[in-house]
């Protein structure tokens, strides 16, 4: 099944900083494609609405937030299986890349066989399918 995985920070930009979002990734995320959010980012948005709440520009509670978001954009949760604990345990670690919140969205990817729309340049280096926003 083809699929789109939006990490973390495409998600937030796609909802409230779409100027961000290149053409090519916005058209996917308007598209009927359907698109996910690791349920590893909704911890990863709670994080950031704690540490960098000026940076998120919230006008509601976090979960109202979260809830709009995903019914705004037509983005699914892709919850957290087994099979991808083992993928995460399995991924080597490139460029001393240890950020588990990627790690997770990465071996979910890697599981489901989901493009990954992202920003992150490390991404590019593990055996996923990927679309950069910076292309």
């Amino acid at each position: 099944m083809k699929g789109y995985l939006l990490d973390t920070h495409i998600f937030l930009n796609a909802y409230s900083k779409p100027e961000k979002i290149s053409r090519k990734i916005t058209r996917i995320i308007m598209g009927s494609s359907p698109k996910y959010i690791s349920a590893i980012s909704l911890i990863e948005i709670a994080q950031l609405f704690e540490t960098k709440p000026k940076e998120i520009k919230a006008t509601a509670p976090l979960s109202t937030f979260i809830d709009q978001a995903l019914s705004d954009l037509q983005v699914q949760v892709l919850a957290i299986t087994t099979d991808h604990a083992q993928r995460f345990y399995e991924i080597q670690l490139v460029e001393e890349h240890r950020d588990p919140f990627d790690r997770i969205i990465i071996a979910q990817a890697a599981s489901t066989g989901f493009t990954v729309l992202s920003d992150d340049r490390k991404f590019a280096h593990y055996p996923i399918s990927l679309l950069s926003n910076r292309d």
